[in-house]
């Protein structure tokens, strides 16, 4: 705590850094936010006349952790590859991928997907030849992931602003949301939470689930941003490294509330 500001900031702390702890996934969220908007507003910067578009895809839901760790895989190869297509590239400047878990509280399945926020050449609306439309992003994900159904796509062209806050902070608050809830997975039934817990475990383990590419990927190299998913989540923002003086304050977990309170 800062003696003359009141302020209060994390000093210390073990992180266990696991995918389904509610601390370690706030931290993680928190600091991906701060370098993405870093980064984009560095593309920006530089290449003022660029467009963006807030892309998300799906897959079909999975039953158990070995099904969903296989899908995620064949995700990540899958983008990889579509990012790759001729269709894509020609107007790509960069991406920022992250991917989230539901749990579907009817049959108790997972859903996989991926937020996209993609930055293009302000070229891709110029024609048919350079736009691709919502089906044909339905088309060219489905070549990419080798499916034998039509997947659930979303695209949408970004405003630079609305009412509220920008629409570009908007897709990356949702780029930089918790893979996985732990209030979508906690129900009353420990028998269920235990089930949940083992296949989200299984289904996520060493999986990469945030990503950059391009002139974005570029940047977060440029800035010597550290890895939001497995670096330093004490420090969120590199002026919290400045401002280390002050005093301790102990914060206890409390299982009953499943929350942490302040130790006097």
């Amino acid at each position: 705590k800062n003696i003359e500001t009141g302020e209060r900031k994390l000093y210390r702390v073990w992180f266990c850094k696991s995918r389904l702890c509610p601390m370690c996934n706030w931290r993680r969220a928190m600091k991906h936010g701060i370098q993405s908007q870093k980064v984009v507003a560095e593309v920006i910067r530089r290449k003022p006349k660029v467009r963006w578009l807030f892309l998300t895809l799906s897959v079909k839901n999975v039953y158990d952790g070995g099904e969903l760790n296989k899908s995620l895989s064949k995700m990540s190869e899958g983008f990889r590859r579509m990012m790759g297509y001729k269709k894509v590239n020609k107007n790509l400047v960069g991406f920022m991928r992250a991917t989230e878990v539901t749990v579907n509280q009817t049959d108790n399945s997972y859903n996989q997907h991926m937020h996209v926020l993609l930055c293009v050449e302000s070229t891709y609306f110029k024609n048919t030849e350079n736009y691709i439309d919502q089906g044909q992003w339905t088309g060219l994900w489905k070549k990419a992931m080798k499916l034998d159904y039509d997947p659930v796509v979303d695209v949408r062209a970004i405003k630079p602003k609305n009412k509220g806050k920008s629409d570009i902070k908007s897709a990356i608050d949702e780029t930089a949301k918790y893979p996985v809830k732990d209030t979508d997975f906690m129900t009353d039934d420990e028998e269920r939470n235990l089930q949940r817990l083992a296949d989200l475990e299984e289904g996520l383990y060493r999986k990469r689930l945030i990503s950059y590419g391009g002139l974005l990927k570029e940047i977060h190299k440029e800035l010597n941003l550290d890895d939001a998913e497995d670096g330093d989540l004490i420090h969120t923002d590199d002026e919290e490294k400045a401002d280390e003086d002050g005093f301790s304050i102990i914060a206890m977990w409390n299982w009953e509330r499943k929350n942490y309170f302040i130790k006097e």
